[in-house]
């Protein structure tokens, strides 16, 4: 018997179970429902929130490796915004709020990654939307954080590299 047949045989039983059983009957398999349904949302939300905790720190850590081993492979060829927009995805994913150009270039020079300049960069991010600065300081390291469209694309540049496993080594950012 397929799905739907079997679906329709439940919705005809369910729609003729009033014929079926007196109204003390009824009340006691309304109660049976409501609890059911009350169990089914309790186990499902607790499911989902073990899922968020056991599973949310399995994939950020997971996000974390392919960030690593991306920068650390340099026949990854990615232009320098996507090199800060990746740092800063990847600072965030470790809990930091804000960032900052000088903790951006440690963290990229560690993977031979470092921008020309990374001031640049980020301002140029800011005008298209990725970046949103805090601190406008002119000689200072600036302290900035990707917006959501930022951390889309961050999420667009790991994607494409998953996607492409080892065979497509190039990214370009949109």
């Amino acid at each position: 018997m397929s799905d739907t047949q079997n679906i329709r045989n439940l919705t005809h039983s369910l729609t003729n179970v009033h014929e079926e059983l007196n109204v003390e009957q009824l009340e006691l398999y309304q109660a049976f429902i409501t609890k059911s349904l009350e169990f089914r949302k309790a186990e499902e939300a607790l499911l989902s929130a073990m899922d968020l905790e056991d599973g949310g720190d399995q994939k950020t850590s997971e996000t974390l490796r392919i960030i690593r081993r991306v920068l650390d492979d340099p026949s990854y060829r990615l232009s320098g915004s996507e090199c800060v927009v990746l740092a800063c995805l990847y600072k965030e994913l470790e809990g930091e709020e804000y960032v900052e150009t000088k903790r951006i270039n440690i963290y990229l020079h560690s993977y031979d990654r470092k921008p020309a300049n990374t001031t640049k960069i980020v301002d140029h991010l800011e005008k298209k939307d990725l970046i949103k600065t805090n601190s406008h300081g002119l000689h200072s390291h600036k302290t900035y954080r990707l917006t959501k469209e930022g951390q889309n694309n961050a999420w667009s540049i790991i994607d494409r590299i998953s996607a492409n496993g080892d065979n497509g080594k190039l990214s370009v950012m949109k």
